[in-house]
């Protein structure tokens, strides 16, 4: 097909429906998990959302997974906790979702834009480098399409420079970098639930990191700002809390708890099989003349 006759300039289009963006893949455990915690006493944040937390938290090897309402809930209650205000600057990516930039602004932050590298798509650390500036508290690499960012280079700024790293995992849960998870890298690392991605809780994310502040700030600012979660008042028999910031209600139910938990169980063959079509797309496209696709390193696994 010559370029002229694509659809995209007047030409026939090769199919009239749409393929779909994405469709979550659902089991009978999934439904049959949802369905026990629908029979229990508890639908909103409860015991299956600490299990979900203990569980994802072992599966990429850190300390703490602090579970949220949503992805972008996630990332709000990283910057958060890295004590982003206004007047501060983060370094990242323009080639991403809206909510990497939105969570800095949420917070009264500048997001600072630098270029990203041609063959995978992610932040290029020299182009990093040349944005930083004196106020500059934070860079938020994004892993493109599940690829890793180069993380220790990142990171190595970060050092250098004083900055918390906060890394946009959405696409990623299950990458390898340098033979270590994804989550386990970064001081902050936020995933996403949503149904296009290959864990869903229907709607969640979560930011899994080692550092007990930045797990504590994050647990009060996703509810209301209280010191105290339902666990801790139940252990002491009390009622009794204080609202020590201005937190939002950004809280995971135990219903997708039970769901995203159920799921995690069989992430590995999802991820085999999304690499199984990756790989079927490059073969495809791999001599098509005008597309480039993009390259995966040979030191991580996307």
């Amino acid at each position: 097909m010559t370029p002229d006759r694509l659809a995209l300039y007047g030409g026939e289009p090769v199919r009239r429906d749409l393929l779909p963006y994405a469709r979550q893949a659902l089991t009978e455990d999934d439904i049959a998990a949802v369905v026990e915690v629908l029979r229990s006493e508890w639908l909103t944040t409860g015991p299956k959302v600490a299990e979900f937390e203990e569980a994802f938290a072992s599966y990429v090897g850190a300390a703490h997974a602090v579970s949220f309402s949503s992805g972008t809930a996630a990332l709000h209650g990283a910057v958060f906790a890295a004590g982003l205000e206004a007047g501060d600057e983060a370094v990242t990516t323009p080639l991403t979702f809206c909510a990497t930039a939105n969570c800095l602004l949420f917070q009264g932050a500048t997001p600072v834009f630098a270029d990203v590298e041609a063959a995978t798509l992610n932040l290029d650390p020299d182009e990093v480098r040349r944005r930083l500036s004196s106020h500059t508290k934070a860079i938020l690499p994004v892993d493109y399409a599940g690829h890793p960012a180069d993380l220790d280079e990142v990171l190595a700024l970060s050092e250098r420079h004083g900055l918390v790293v906060i890394e946009d995992a959405a696409h990623a849960l299950g990458a390898r970098y340098r033979n270590r998870s994804i989550g386990s890298v970064s001081h902050m690392t936020v995933f996403s639930f949503h149904p296009v991605k290959h864990l869903t809780t229907g709607e969640g994310g979560m930011v899994t990191t080692d550092d007990d502040t930045f797990a504590h700030r994050m647990r009060m600012f996703r509810s209301h700002g209280i010191d105290i979660d339902f666990r801790q008042r139940e252990s002491q028999n009390s009622w009794r809390y204080d609202m020590v910031a201005l937190g939002h209600n950004f809280r995971l139910t135990d219903i997708g708890a039970a769901l995203g938990h159920s799921q995690l169980h069989r992430l590995d063959a999802n991820l085999a099989r999304r690499s199984e079509i990756a790989t079927r797309y490059t073969e495809a496209f791999l001599e098509l003349p005008g597309v480039t696709c993009p390259r995966v390193k040979a030191d991580v696994q996307p």
